[in-house]
């Protein structure tokens, strides 16, 4: 299944799928996931520091697991 994979608070770039560079590099705070595939991001910790959160979009996922704490330290 596929994943709409997102990080609270700060946003990313996409930057690769399956080692294959992405020709739109643009700001996201989400970005697909799908099965049996790896994605790359880039993410600048510019203006907060602390704990926030990263999980599937999918409410069941999350629900059963699939969500993760980012520590972001100044």
């Amino acid at each position: 299944m596929d994943h709409p994979f997102h990080i609270h608070v700060n946003s990313f770039q996409f930057i690769s799928r399956n080692g294959q560079p992405e020709s739109l590099p643009a700001w996201r705070d989400t970005v697909l996931v799908r099965r049996g595939e790896t994605v790359r991001i880039r993410i600048p910790f510019r203006d907060f520091a602390g704990k926030t959160v990263y999980n599937c979009h999918i409410l069941d996922h999350e629900d059963l697991g699939m969500m993760g704490n980012l520590m972001i330290d100044a």
